[in-house]
């Protein structure tokens, strides 16, 4: 038995990922190391400063963006949180 306490299994799935500023800059690469219905692993590859709530895509053409909270850190691996969009014009997955 597990002592996970998260609100949903994640998830391994060594995936490619984009991020984007939330007025949608780029702003770096990431691999996806794991993933939930709530949030996320990523293991940083290129990334000046990452802003606290940024937006992420799953696909190189980067139209369908999801809003995440930047919730942990360690080096160049990060946890995010899933958020809700803002942003009337949005799209989110």
């Amino acid at each position: 038995m597990s002592s996970d306490k998260r609100a949903s299994p994640r998830k391994a799935i060594k995936r490619p990922a984009y991020l984007y500023t939330r007025d949608g800059w780029p702003v770096g690469n990431c691999i996806t190391v794991d993933i939930s219905t709530t949030g996320a692993k990523l293991s940083l590859l290129t990334c000046e400063e990452l802003p606290t709530e940024f937006l992420i895509s799953f696909s190189a053409s980067g139209t369908v963006r999801r809003s995440c909270k930047l919730v942990w850190r360690s080096g160049d691996v990060i946890g995010v949180r899933f958020v809700p969009s803002r942003s009337p014009g949005q799209v989110t997955a």
